[in-house]
């Protein structure tokens, strides 16, 4: 279906969603008074419906749902950073405020059961300097698992790069903690690093800081190499966050309008984003300049969560729409050949294929099919419908003659034929996985005239029928097709009806 991915045109719905998507809000609210004081509270992250937004005044951690807060609180830390790990175990930062790594913890909670887990950065990671956020964890924190981070420093021992903090079997593993180097990053206080799989099922790590053009980090040895991403439209908030969906590595992050709250999701480089949502307010909601996103992928559905400090506290809804496009048949059931009509198929989505049933009203008929009509029929009509046209192969190269002895017709939307049918009433059904056209005929019957059975009326025909009247060898005609007038039988009144057919290219009234 990769062809059709690319064919189908659906309608944007909802929010600035482009074809094939739509983005609903399902819910939100006002931050609580509790969050309004955005120095205090400047990170946080959602996942299972509920958000966890770190308050570094008193050190809690709240839960908040789409009612607010839900009264569930965990033990926090002095910094304001807060993230998660690919388990779903809440990540604190305990760094001193604001300060740097150095002799700072971070804290593992599992919210489910309130275990908590402190673990020491070590001495050579905590080099990075002062760093206000944390990102997304690889692995299970109570177990195994690896924090990236990074931050400011104008000491001479650190230079730009990333701080390796991996932990194994419940423990901090000191032998494989260490400063990797990467060129090219510039770090700040507001760095983040999320870690995820790309499209590729490889590990990356996504960096990005406020004011500052993310990138994408993949390992180099010890240490990494960053490849910068340009995203449409991106504004200057800090909070971008990378996750694949539909086949695409994706990238969810804040626009301008500098420090609201629109935000977009799209591919790295693209010329627009998938979808766009505009911000709800006309002025900075808080000093810090965050707009924090990030996304869980449920099949055909991802969630998109919100948390903009001292604005909105918001879910969306991301879904694919069906991507099935239409198909048209083009010709036959008195449509003219044109681009801009034919006659639409009804899809099956249970079965996955479109089925149509057509009566072919002339001798013979041709058609063939088309995922897009053209609007006019100009110069430019039948270029425009060019990618969307497919049809029957044919390997004389002419057009395929419908026998009735087929399973089905391959077809093809490269070097493709027009098909030619007899007339009668037939259920086509068209397999756009497979690239089939089978065809069942309602009412069996020939094709009037032709005599010999090539599937064509010509002077062959008008041959074969004198041939047979005159030494009654029936082994080579069709005598049901050569009954031309449809009148008593098979006889010299047949020949002259074939032969004005054959001039005039009409039957002569029955």
């Amino acid at each position: 279906m990769k062809k059709l991915l690319l064919l189908a045109a659906m309608a944007a719905v909802a929010l600035g969603a482009s074809a094939g998507y739509t983005i609903e809000k399902v819910w939100t609210l006002n931050a609580p008074s509790i969050f309004t004081t955005t120095n205090d509270v400047r990170q946080g992250f959602g996942m299972n419906g509920k958000f966890y937004i770190h308050n570094k005044a008193d050190q809690l951690v709240y839960e908040v749902d789409q009612n607010g807060l839900t009264g569930v609180t965990f033990e926090g830390g002095a910094n304001c950073g807060i993230s998660r790990d690919e388990a779903g175990n809440i990540l604190v930062s305990n760094a001193a405020f604001p300060g740097s790594w150095v002799e700072a913890t971070i804290k593992v909670i599992n919210p489910a059961t309130g275990e908590v887990m402190e673990y020491v950065v070590p001495e050579e990671c905590g080099l990075i300097g002062r760093c206000d956020f944390i990102g997304f964890a690889k692995g299970n924190f109570f177990n195994d698992g690896t924090l990236y981070l990074t931050g400011w420093t104008n000491n001479d021992i650190y230079t730009d790069g990333v701080a390796i903090f991996n932990v194994a079997d419940g423990e901090v593993d000191g032998d494989n903690c260490y400063l990797a180097q990467c060129a090219g990053l510039a770090t700040n206080t507001s760095t983040v690093i999320n870690y995820y799989n790309d499209l590729n099922g490889n590990p990356a790590l996504l960096f990005a800081y406020r004011s500052g053009a993310p990138g994408k980090l993949v390992a180099d040895g010890d240490n990494f190499t960053r490849t910068g991403l340009v995203l449409p439209n991106k504004g200057a908030c800090n909070g971008v966050f990378p996750f694949i969906f539909d086949g695409k590595e994706l990238f969810l992050y804040p626009t301008v309008p500098n420090y609201q709250d629109g935000f977009a999701i799209a591919e790295a480089s693209a010329e627009a984003p998938i979808v766009e949502v505009p911000s709800s307010v006309s002025a900075n909601p808080n000093g810090i300049q965050c707009n924090w996103l990030n996304a869980e992928v449920n099949g055909n559905v991802v969630t998109v969560y919100q948390y903009v400090p001292g604005g909105q506290i918001s879910v969306y809804q991301l879904t694919k729409e069906d991507d099935a496009p239409n198909v048209y048949m083009m010709g036959g059931d008195d449509q003219p050949w044109d681009c801009t009509s034919g006659t639409l198929f009804e899809y099956d989505a249970e079965n996955d294929v479109y089925t149509a049933t057509i009566t072919f009203p002339a001798e013979l008929n041709y058609f063939g099919f088309t995922t897009e009509l053209a609007e006019n029929n100009d110069d430019g009509g039948w270029a425009y419908i060019e990618p969307f046209r497919f049809g029957a192969i044919a390997d004389e190269g002419t057009d395929y003659w419908y026998t009735g002895e087929e399973e089905f017709i391959s077809l093809t939307w490269d070097v493709y034929h027009a098909i030619r049918i007899p007339g009668g009433e037939y259920k086509l059904t068209v397999d756009l996985n497979e690239m089939k056209l089978y065809v069942e005929d309602l009412n069996p019957q020939g094709l009037r005239g032709d005599v010999n059975d090539d599937h064509a009326v010509n002077i062959s025909d008008v041959t074969s029928l004198i041939d047979y009247l005159l030494s009654g060898n029936a082994e080579n005609v069709n005598l049901v097709n050569a009954d031309c007038n449809l009148v008593d039988g098979v006889n010299i009144a047949d020949v002259t009806s074939l032969i004005d057919f054959l001039l005039s290219g009409t039957w002569p009234a029955e």
